[in-house]
C-alpha cells in the first residue's frame, strides 16, 4: 500500500501530530523552530529506518558497473599485480557502488540460462579504491557479469510503503518531543514509536 504522504511537510506534521505539538509546517524550509528541529534529524533518520528495516519498496536489482579485473591467467610474470588497474589481492573483480545505495544486500551471479533454485552465499567486500581522486567506494567479489541487490535511498514519500511512513513518522516524534513538547510528549512518542515498528514488521512478514 502507497502511503498518503506526499512531501517532506507531510511527514513531518505526521510527526507532530504523533507527539501532540499543535503548529504545523508548510516546508521543512520555511524557517519555523519547528522546520528547524525537524530538518536536522530527517535526511539521517530516514536513511537510517530504510538501511535497518527490510522494506521491498526500497530494494534494487541492477547489474553491477565493472571497474577493474584480475588477468585472466594470474599474476604470473611479467604480469605483475598493479593497483590502478586490478582490485586488491583476493579478489578478481572490483565495481562501483551505486551512488544510491544505503545497504547492501547480497551480489550474486547472472543467471544464464535458468533461474538458480539453490542460490548459494556470494563473498564481497566493500572497499574505498584511493586509486581514484577522490577515493571511490567499490565492491569487492569473485563473480563475474555481478547482479547487486541493494536497499536504495528512496527520498519521495509518494513512493513510499505506509507501513515505512508510520514508522518514520514516529521515529521522528521520539527524536523530537524532548524539545518540542517535553519528556512526557517524549515517553508516549517512544512507546507509539515500537507500536508502530511492530506494526510494520508484523505486515512485512
Amino acid at each position: 500500500m502507497v502511503a498518503s504522504a506526499q512531501s517532506p511537510a507531510d511527514l513531518a506534521n505526521l510527526a507532530f501530530v504523533r507527539m501532540g505539538y499543535k503548529l504545523r509546517i508548510g516546508s521543512l524550509y520555511d524557517g519555523s523552530l519547528a522546520a528547524k528541529k525537524i530538518l536536522d534529524v530527517y535526511g539521517q533518520t530516514r536513511d537510517n529506518l530504510l538501511r535497518d528495516g527490510d522494506w521491498g519498496f526500497a530494494q534494487r536489482y541492477v547489474a553491477m558497473t565493472l571497474l577493474k579485473s584480475a588477468p585472466a591467467g594470474g599474476y604470473i610474470p611479467p604480469t605483475m599485480w598493479n593497483p590502478a588497474t586490478n582490485p586488491p589481492l583476493g579478489y578478481l573483480y572490483e565495481y562501483s557502488y551505486p551512488s544510491d545505495c544505503l545497504k547492501v544486500r547480497a551480489v550474486q551471479p547472472t543467471p544464464l540460462f535458468a533461474l538458480n533454485y539453490d542460490p548459494q552465499p556470494v563473498v564481497f567486500s566493500i572497499d574505498n579504491d584511493s586509486n581514484y581522486t577522490p577515493a571511490q567506494r567499490v565492491i569487492l567479489c569473485n563473480v563475474p557479469s555481478a547482479v547487486l541487490v541493494y536497499t536504495g535511498q528512496v527520498t519521495d514519500p509518494a513512493t513510499w510503503d505506509v507501513g515505512f511512513t508510520e514508522s518514520l513518522a514516529a521515529t521522528l516524534a521520539r527524536h523530537l518531543a524532548p524539545s518540542l513538547v517535553g519528556m512526557q510528549g517524549a515517553q508516549m512518542a517512544a512507546a507509539d514509536e515500537g507500536q508502530a515498528k511492530m506494526q510494520a514488521e508484523m505486515e512485512q512478514g
